[in-house]
């Protein structure tokens, strides 16, 4: 979070994760945190006017991936973080990536990134 505050590292989001996020935070083992419709309904309006839709033309191992992939380069993003192993063991989703400038790291690999000179 630090990075983030520090405008280090910047959050890109599709209409295809916003439809994602909007899933997530309907399940029950989430009501404890009581997020209302209304909260979600608000965030969606503060995202809508930044969220770019796009296609990809890669073949994921997990088309579920694709949203994050689509964020990714719809939005010049310079990498992405997970710790799904469908994007980070993909030789060939992380050459495809490469070639549009765009790096997948674990988050730990993130870290070690950001703590090399």
């Amino acid at each position: 979070m630090e990075a983030v505050r520090a405008g280090r590292i910047d959050a890109a989001a599709t209409w295809d994760l916003a439809a994602e996020l909007v899933a997530v935070l309907g399940r029950p083992k989430l009501r404890k945190y009581r997020i209302t419709s209304q909260d979600v309904e608000d965030v969606l309006v503060l995202l809508g006017a930044i969220l770019p839709d796009v296609d990809i033309d890669v073949e994921l191992r997990d088309p579920r991936d694709a949203p994050v992939v689509a964020a990714a380069v719809a939005t010049g993003a310079d990498a992405i973080v997970t710790g799904d192993r469908d994007l980070v063991e993909d030789a060939e989703l992380r050459a495809w990536l490469r070639e549009r400038r765009i790096v997948v790291y674990s988050p730990s690999g993130l870290l070690r990134e950001l703590d090399s000179p």
